[in-house]
């Protein structure tokens, strides 16, 4: 059985740490693969692997460096310096192990572990995470990356004009069997929620001002926010000093980070994601809650129309178009059926193009078919030894 060491960088809990942490869990069921997580240091990554049963090795710690861990990644200098501390545990750790593959699922990852594998001749999965170009790090990724991975289609203009190592598009996967409906219908007010980091790109204020707009319509909502708040609690105290203002404070919760989101995504009736353009690659959210049996309102911006089909299982809108936000969440509320309509033809796309089975499989193909390059390439050189 060969080794997949799958590397994270972040040191708060977002897409990238959840999608590498579950498709380590998946390909660890399968037999194929043993998989060993890495993060930098204690906090909440570490604590995701190891509540869903993932073995994980503090980095930072077990090569007898000191780390201080920030959530929020910093200013430009930080994060330098994080890339160097990182590359510099990243070598010493591949001193001792040699891993098949190195899967890592962000920039600061790939940079540092693929400067510290090149010598060592250890193959790179890059799975790309994020929209915007980062035009010095991506021309060094592309050459130090035996494969990348898209997380949706839409994710390739990245590298638009520009030559790519072997690459596939694979959608983020989703626990079926933890993300479903719920059993029966809620009587009471339209749950509308926001399920996501409280961080301008993603808009919660565009949330807080509709659902603002529809209360003095007289329409019966609540309005929810789960996530964390990387401004020690400055955005949090912003937007409920908005809701204020929009006059729904007794209407407005914000339940802070969460470790039961599918239970989260099971009180609503609504999942909102109304992302600035460019700002997302394919968030894996949006496909929670389309399994979870939501009605997603979003914003069409880079994959999220992969997942959600305009008319048939959510709302897309421009994500320049405010009123036409107001307007597709006014409509979602008031329209039970459509609701319903939109929520069971979710269920039905996900099972069919998002489960984490699937998802799995595809990465283990680009596993097999990295290690068999890999192996041709050793066998031709050590025919001129």
């Amino acid at each position: 059985m060969q080794t997949v060491l799958v590397a994270h960088s972040r040191d708060g809990l977002g897409g990238s740490v959840i999608t590498g942490a579950l498709l380590a869990k998946a390909l660890e069921s399968g037999g194929e693969w043993k998989t060993l997580s890495v993060c930098n240091s204690a906090g909440p990554p570490l604590d995701y692997h190891r509540t869903i049963g993932i073995d994980v090795m503090p980095l930072m710690e077990s090569q007898g460096l000191p780390y201080q861990p920030n959530p929020s990644d910093g200013n430009r200098l930080q994060r330098i310096a994080k890339r160097i501390t990182l590359f510099r545990a990243a070598r010493r750790f591949l001193k001792s192990a040699t891993p098949s593959i190195i899967h890592v699922h962000d920039e600061s990852s790939a940079l540092a572990w693929g400067l510290a594998a090149r010598p060592k001749n250890i193959p790179l999965v890059w799975q790309v995470h994020q929209q915007l170009p980062q035009r010095w790090v991506d021309w060094l990724l592309r050459r130090l990356a035996s494969h990348i991975v898209f997380v949706a289609a839409n994710n390739q203009r990245r590298f638009d004009g520009v030559e790519l190592p072997a690459s596939s598009v694979i959608y983020n996967g989703v626990d079926l069997s933890v993300f479903y409906p719920a059993g029966r219908k809620r009587e009471g007010p339209v749950n509308i929620g926001f399920v996501s980091n409280l961080v301008d790109r993603k808009r919660p204020d565009w949330l807080v001002r509709a659902a603002g707009r529809l209360a003095r319509e007289g329409l019966n909502i609540k309005v929810l926010l789960a996530g964390n708040d990387f401004t020690g609690g400055a955005k949090a105290q912003e937007l409920q000093e908005l809701a204020k203002e929009e006059g729904i404070t007794g209407r407005y919760h914000y339940i802070g980070p969460r470790s039961d989101v599918p239970d989260v995504l099971r009180s609503l009736d609504i999942l909102v994601l109304p992302s600035e353009r460019d700002k997302e690659a394919f968030p894996r959210i949006v496909v929670e809650a389309m399994a979870s049996g939501l009605p997603v309102l979003a914003t069409a911006v880079a994959g999220v129309p992969e997942a959600v089909v305009d008319g048939e299982t959510g709302t897309l809108v421009d994500p320049d178009d405010f009123e036409g936000f107001v307007d597709a969440l006014r409509t979602l509320v008031r329209d039970d059926d459509l609701r319903r309509r939109y929520g069971e033809a979710s269920v039905a796309r996900c099972g069919a193009l998002f489960s984490m089975e699937a998802n799995a499989a595809a990465i283990s193909q680009v596993y097999r078919s990295v290690t068999t390059e890999h192996s041709a390439q050793q066998t031709e050189l050590s025919s001129f030894a």
